[in-house]
């Protein structure tokens, strides 16, 4: 019999994964603070509860957790599940604590210790390490209604006046495939880095989305004017994961983009 899924902070990703185990047959409790959301959880079948809720179902439980670190809940989730013992952990971070490394990146690239941000994460993954979970740490995630396709056509775009440095991706439907893979495979105490298989630059990506869409290449700005996170260039790099059976579906932008693009048009 497959074990509960229990799924704290259903955003984005997580949403889309609990739509599609729920779907199966599964059963997920899950926890949102939007209402949109709640109602898409709700038509699947899968069951919004309280965080309370969530933590007392969470022993025997596959559990995975999205919340960021800012919400200030890691002490209390890693203390509540440190007494639960679910069967199955798994963490969900973010490549963003690399902070500034360059060039080939992948689980055995030191982590930054000098940014505030990156200290968070670290110490949230050192929290739910040290309880035997799968910590996943997570390239730029696009996909239907969400990515540089919707700033392109929002006109809100900006690209570096260099072009800028490679940035890796991951498309939604490939990450929530990841989290299964983990959460199936994964080994306890272990970290997988998770990316496609081609980083671009921001001009690479901007260039080619303005072709298929017919619309000109958005303003050039100073590099540092933008976000951190925007600034660097890095290959993330996901063989650790690949090596699991996980298979991007979207193995770069192009393909990614094309897929989030027909879905935004469907929904439409």
């Amino acid at each position: 019999m497959t074990a509960p899924l229990v799924l704290l902070g259903c955003g984005y990703t997580l949403t889309r994964f609990a739509v599609e185990e729920a779907r199966s047959g599964r059963e997920v409790l899950a926890t949102t603070r939007d209402a949109s959301r709640r109602a898409i959880l709700d038509g699947s079948g899968a069951r919004v509860v309280s965080l309370d809720d969530a933590l007392a179902r969470a022993s025997g439980a596959h559990v995975v957790d999205s919340v960021p670190p800012e919400a200030g809940l890691d002490a209390r989730f890693t203390e509540a599940l440190s007494r639960a013992r679910p069967s199955r952990l798994v963490y969900l971070s973010s490549t963003g604590v690399y902070g500034a490394a360059r060039g080939s990146v992948d689980e055995s690239t030191p982590v930054d210790t000098t940014s505030a941000s990156s200290r968070a994460r670290r110490d949230a993954e050192a929290r739910f390490l040290s309880l035997g979970a799968s910590v996943m740490r997570i390239a730029g995630i696009y996909g239907p209604g969400r990515g540089t396709s919707g700033r392109l056509k929002a006109g809100t775009l900006r690209i570096p006046e260099s072009g800028g440095g490679r940035l890796s991706r991951v498309h939604v439907d490939d990450l929530v495939h990841a989290v299964r893979v983990v959460l199936e495979r994964g080994a306890p105490g272990e970290v997988y880095c998770v990316a496609d298989r081609r980083p671009a630059t921001q001009e690479e990506t901007a260039s080619w989305l303005c072709q298929r869409l017919g619309l000109p290449l958005p303003p050039r700005v100073p590099l540092d004017s933008l976000h951190e996170s925007l600034r660097g260039d890095r290959a993330i790099r996901a063989a650790k994961l690949e090596a699991l059976g996980w298979t991007p579906r979207h193995p770069d932008f192009t393909t990614g983009f094309l897929a989030a693009m027909e879905e935004e048009e469907k929904g439409a």
